[in-house]
């Protein structure tokens, strides 16, 4: 049994080490751009259309950061039964994608370390904040998981 666990180990490890390339802001814009109905723009911002919803995906190389988004609301307008719910929604039903205000706009966002991304996450990524924004006023959710809070 020692052994196994052993084994296992070292091939999780070996398995890690083989998938350290850095992601690439052209890769990750790419891999962006195969997922879009339809796309414009690199090199640090890209405007896309993920299943008719109007996205973005923005990038810094030089802080090693990305993030992508899509406007929901005016967040002025907000009623403060939603303002609840958003905030219920970033602690229990997001995974990776939240809701995020700036200049009184309310987003779905993920936000992470560019170079620490794969493929696997960035198509996940493009999902959750999909699902966050196709789900508010209703489920509030990225549609992958749910703390059952109350």
């Amino acid at each position: 049994m020692k052994w196994m666990i052993i084994l296992l180990m070292s091939l999780g490890i070996t398995h890690a080490q083989a998938n350290t390339e850095p992601m690439q802001q052209a890769a990750m814009e790419q891999i962006i751009k195969d997922l879009a109905d339809q796309s414009k723009g690199g090199q640090g911002v890209v405007e896309f259309t993920y299943q008719g919803m109007d996205m973005f995906v923005i990038s810094d190389v030089t802080h090693d950061r990305m993030r992508i988004l899509s406007p929901v609301a005016s967040y002025s307008k907000l009623d403060s039964s939603q303002i609840d719910n958003v905030m219920f929604a970033n602690f229990h039903r997001a995974l990776d994608a939240r809701y995020a205000v700036s200049q009184d706009v309310l987003y779905a966002v993920y936000i992470h370390q560019l170079s620490k991304l794969d493929k696997q996450q960035i198509e996940s990524a493009v999902t959750q904040v999909f699902n966050l924004k196709a789900s508010f006023g209703e489920t509030y959710s990225s549609g992958v998981l749910d703390y059952q809070g109350k």
